[in-house]
Formats: C-alpha cells, sequence, structure tokens
C-alpha cells in the first residue's frame, strides 16, 4: 500500500508522498492506527501529518509524524503516543504469530 493510496481512504491525515514500506501482514495494525488517528479530537488531529509509515533499522514498525506540537495539549499527544503503542504491539502479537 502507498502513501497515496493510504491519503485516499484517511485524507489529510497522511500525505500522499508518504513513504509507506511495511509488510503487508502489518497493514491491519496500521489501519486502526490511522483510524485512530483520524478520529483524534480536531484540535489534535489539526496539528498533524503522518508523512511516512515504514520500518526502523532494527525492522520495527515507525510512524513518521510532523507536527506543531506546542499547539498540542499534553494529553493530545498522550493520546497520539497511546495510538501508536497500540499499534507497535500489535505488530509484535503479529510478528510472534508469524514465528510459530
Amino acid at each position: 500500500m502507498t502513501g497515496e493510496e493510504l491519503n485516499h481512504i484517511y485524507g489529510a491525515m497522511i500525505s500522499p508522498t508518504a513513504p509507506v514500506d511495511i509488510p503487508d501482514e502489518w497493514l491491519p495494525a496500521v489501519h486502526a492506527a490511522m483510524q485512530e488517528l483520524v478520529d483524534l479530537p480536531t484540535d489534535v488531529r489539526a496539528f498533524l501529518i503522518v508523512i511516512g509509515i515504514v520500518r526502523d533499522a532494527e525492522g520495527d514498525l515507525t510512524f513518521q509524524i510532523a507536527g506543531a506540537v506546542h499547539l498540542i495539549q499534553a494529553n493530545g499527544m498522550k493520546q497520539v503516543n497511546e495510538i501508536i503503542g497500540r499499534a507497535l504491539e500489535a505488530v509484535e502479537q503479529i510478528n510472534k504469530g508469524s514465528l510459530h
């Protein structure tokens, strides 16, 4: 799936030029996280955009997010971190399942 395809689904929450380089089996976790980001309150969502969904050097899921963090209340950033945390946990479970 590409950034452009995710942009068609989730709109301005993700840049259409965002690199997306993840295994297909991670897509359910990514879709869940993207929907949760879209569902954030406007005063949080309006100041964030996903600019990449990739694997880091260790092969772990990484959401690259740009934003005006200074305009987001601490609780809003906590919500974003929780969403990404759930996606990371889901991918970890997917990876554990594929090892068995």
